[in-house]
């Protein structure tokens, strides 16, 4: 069996391979490049981030995403807070800097002051973590370890291990950071009043992917059939609205602008709360 150093460094080759580089050195992504979108960002210039499979992507054209840096780490989560990009998942191997001898390929918690062109990570969890859910609140950082528990980065830098989630995704409530709603593997909902140390099922909840908690009475939930799911509170009801997409990956909502990326790497947005759907990205054809 090959170790997990080999099989990232052999799937890293096939990213800078799926990708062209034009004659300004800019490398835009080729036919089947971003593989897996797992989040996005906006920033405040409103250019579109894209976590993906094969590293950090900035949308500039329906046909044209453009890698960002140098980096290929394969981006698992994604967030902004006030001192710039936070993201975890699986490093790019072919730096040695972020090889750890006897240690899976874990990126920790990697911070960027410059939208991604360059990259820093948290020594201690380098090797160690891979959150596959990262939210930034006033309080600090949720992020949810893909082999179960959610952990709180403090403001101070001190890490806080809370309850035993396995989840895929976290959202928190706008006015109140005790507040938490996730889903696991399953599309399961769970919710945490107590600030992510104890979770209980939310009963008669939607099977859920995604989930974005953007207004302190507003829910937002994706099934993988593109169904979107809205509530009031975890509790319900639930009423749900057909995007008309499939093969649904990541749901990100920015005000009153919802995003939602496909399986393959097109990505659409809505301003009528899910309505009306335009396509802003669509990978190249093969």
């Amino acid at each position: 069996m090959l170790s997990p150093r080999i099989l990232s460094l052999s799937f890293a080759v096939l990213l800078v391979t799926a990708s062209c580089a034009s004659d300004s050195g800019e490398v835009a992504a080729g036919p089947g490049a971003l593989g897996h979108i797992h989040d996005l960002v906006l920033t405040d210039d409103d250019t579109l981030l894209v976590a993906s499979h094969s590293g950090l992507y900035r949308i500039e054209d329906i046909d044209r995403a453009v890698l960002v840096g140098t980096e290929q780490h394969d981006l698992m989560s994604m967030s902004v807070d006030a001192d710039g990009l936070l993201a975890s998942g699986h490093p790019d191997l072919r730096l040695e800097k972020y090889f750890v001898e006897d240690h899976p390929p874990h990126l920790g918690l990697a911070r960027s002051a410059d939208l991604g062109e360059t990259w820093t990570v948290e020594a201690d969890l380098l090797g160690m973590r891979d959150f596959h859910a990262l939210v930034a609140t006033a309080d600090g950082v949720f992020a949810a370890d893909s082999q179960g528990g959610i952990m709180l980065r403090q403001t101070d830098g001190v890490w806080t291990e809370l309850g035993e989630l396995v989840a895929r995704d976290l959202a928190v409530k706008p006015s109140d950071p005790n507040s938490l709603i996730g889903t696991d593997s399953d599309g399961q909902v769970w919710q945490s009043e107590d600030g992510g140390r104890l979770w209980s099922l939310v009963d008669g909840a939607p099977v859920l992917i995604e989930i974005e908690w953007p207004g302190s009475d507003r829910l937002v939930g994706a099934q993988e059939d593109g169904t979107i799911w809205i509530a009031s509170t975890p509790d319900g009801p639930w009423a749900s609205v057909i995007s008309g997409l499939e093969e649904i990956e990541t749901l990100h909502i920015d005000d009153d602008q919802w995003w939602l990326t496909e399986h393959g790497g097109a990505i659409h947005t809505s301003t009528d709360e899910g309505q009306t759907w335009t396509a802003i990205y669509l990978p190249p054809e093969r």
